[in-house]
């Protein structure tokens, strides 16, 4: 039996998106164009962005950027979102 020889391969990830493409991913799925993220439309943004449970990360999105507590994520609260989503590591650091 012969051995087999494997070359040392340094594999890296690719990168995620940016900042503003997660915003304007984030964006993307406001699907009733109200400039509101509803627990549903956040949820089918992190299945696209690749997210394992989607609908937890759909839940604590809601818990870190929902300023008012009205269910939604709007424009204003977009920001803190974003920094929850590259918190979490779907984004280049």
């Amino acid at each position: 039996m012969g051995r087999a020889i494997f070359a040392a391969v340094n594999i890296k990830p690719l990168p995620g998106p940016t900042e503003d493409q997660l915003r304007n991913i984030f964006k993307k799925f406001d699907t009733n164009n109200d400039n509101m993220l509803s627990r549903e439309e956040l949820k089918k943004a992190f299945d696209y962005l690749g997210s394992l449970i989607p609908g937890f990360r759909a839940d604590r999105g809601l818990h870190h950027a929902d300023a008012n507590k009205d269910g939604y994520v709007n424009e204003r609260e977009m920001d803190e979102l974003v920094k929850y989503a590259v918190r979490v590591g779907f984004t280049v650091r």
